[in-house]
C-alpha cells in the first residue's frame, strides 16, 4: 500500500478535530483500563517480581521504579500515517502485575493516550523490547506533534533486545524468538504483529469489538512476557555474581562484568567448552595481570579455534615472554599467509 492511499484512508476514519484535553485528567478516562493479572495469560508463570531487581553485575533498581511498555502503530515508518493506537504500560508489586492499557478509539484519541502515558512513565525505568530503536522515538516524536513533554520519560532505559541478544547464546531477535527459546511457548490464535495495524483499521470502519478484544490480548501478552524476560534476566545476574552461570552462561560479555567475573564465570564452565571468542575474552583478563604465558595459551586456542583475531593477540603476548620471539614470528608468518587483509595489517609490524 502506498503512503499517499494510506494517508487518504486514515484520513477517511478522522472525524471532527477534538477538543483539548482538560488540565486535570479525569480519573478514569475512556480510552484507558486497568486489569491486574499475578500469572502469565500463556505460560501461569508467576508474574511478581523481588523487591529489587538487577539489570547487571553491579546495580539493582526497586521494582517500583520499573515500567514495561509496549505499543502497537498503524505502521513501521516515520511518517504522519504511523502512529500508535494502543499502549500498554505495567508496573510490578510483590504480587502481581497491572496492566494499563490505553487504546485509541480513533484517531483523534492519540493525544489522550500520549499524555497517558507520559504520566505514567515519568522518572521511570522503562523496559521495552526494541523499544530503544522503534517504540519509545515513536512516542516522542508524536508526542511533539501535540505539545506533550516528554524530557522526564526514558531517562532510563532497560531494552531486553540488546540485553538478551548479548547474554543469550542464540539471540533472538523478535519478542515472539525470546518467548519461545526463553519462555517456553508459542502464541496459538493470537493475531500476529505483522497484522495488528490491519486488524486496527477493520475495527475503526466497522467498530467489531471481537477485533479490538484480539488486538488487546495481544499486546496484552506482549507486555507481560517482558515481565517473565526481566525476571529471567535479573535472575541470570543475581546467580552470575556468585559464579553461577545459569541459563545464559554468556551473561560475562554484559559491559558491566569484571575481568574477575568473566573470569570465574568462564573458567567454571571449563576451557574445553569455551568457544573462540569465550577464549579471547578469558585471555585478555590475564593480559591485564601481565600473566602473559597464560594469555598467550588461550589466544592461540581461540585462534585455533576460529578467532582469527586472536593471532595478533597471541605474538603481541609470546613477544613479551623471553625465548618466545621466534616462535611470536612464525606464527605472524603463519597468520599473514591464510588471514584477510584487516590481520594481514596488525601482523605486518611482527613478521620480521
Amino acid at each position: 500500500m502506498t503512503s499517499d492511499s494510506l494517508r487518504a484512508r486514515l484520513n477517511a476514519y478522522r472525524g471532527p478535530a477534538k477538543a483539548a484535553a482538560p488540565a486535570t485528567p479525569v480519573a478514569a478516562p475512556s480510552h484507558q483500563t486497568e486489569s491486574l493479572y499475578a500469572k502469565h495469560p500463556v505460560t501461569q508463570a508467576d508474574l511478581s517480581l523481588p523487591e529489587y531487581v538487577a539489570l547487571d553485575f553491579a546495580a539493582n533498581t526497586h521494582r517500583s521504579e520499573l515500567l514495561f511498555f509496549d505499543l502497537e502503530s498503524t505502521g513501521l515508518g516515520s511518517g504522519e500515517e504511523t502512529y500508535p493506537f494502543l499502549i500498554g504500560a505495567a508496573g510490578v508489586t510483590a504480587t502481581e502485575t497491572r496492566l494499563q492499557l490505553l487504546f485509541a478509539e480513533s484517531p483523534a484519541d492519540e493525544a489522550d493516550i500520549l499524555r497517558a502515558f507520559t504520566r505514567l512513565a515519568e522518572q521511570k525505568t522503562l523496559v521495552t523490547f526494541n523499544g530503544k530503536s522503534f517504540d519509545l522515538p515513536l512516542v516522542v516524536r508524536r508526542a511533539q506533534r501535540y505539545g506533550i513533554d516528554t524530557s522526564r520519560v526514558g531517562l532510563r532505559h532497560v531494552d531486553l533486545y540488546h540485553l538478551i541478544r548479548r547474554i543469550y547464546p542464540e539471540k533472538p531477535s523478535r519478542l515472539m524468538d525470546a518467548e519461545s527459546r526463553l519462555l517456553g511457548f508459542t502464541r496459538e490464535g493470537d493475531v500476529r504483529g505483522a497484522e495488528v495495524a490491519q486488524a486496527y483499521f477493520e475495527y475503526l470502519h466497522l467498530g467489531r469489538k471481537d477485533v479490538k478484544d484480539k488486538i488487546i490480548y495481544h499486546n496484552s501478552v506482549d507486555v507481560l512476557s517482558l515481565v517473565s524476560l526481566l525476571k529471567m534476566v535479573s535472575e541470570a545476574f543475581t546467580a552470575a555474581r556468585t559464579g553461577n552461570t545459569g541459563w545464559a552462561y554468556k551473561v560475562h560479555r554484559h559491559k558491566s562484568a569484571t575481568p574477575q567475573n568473566t573470569r570465574t564465570l568462564l573458567l567454571d564452565r571449563g576451557i574445553a567448552n569455551l568457544d573462540a571468542r569465550d577464549l579471547d575474552l578469558l585471555s585478555e583478563t590475564y593480559r591485564r595481570e601481565k600473566n602473559y604465558h597464560k594469555a598467550a595459551r588461550l589466544a592461540l586456542r581461540s585462534y585455533r579455534t576460529g578467532y582469527a583475531a586472536a593471532a595478533v593477540k597471541a605474538v603481541r603476548h609470546m613477544r613479551r615472554i623471553k625465548g618466545k620471539a621466534a616462535s611470536a614470528r612464525c606464527l605472524a608468518r603463519y597468520a599473514l599467509m591464510h588471514e584477510d587483509e584487516r590481520v594481514q595489517r596488525l601482523l605486518l609490524p611482527y613478521a620480521d
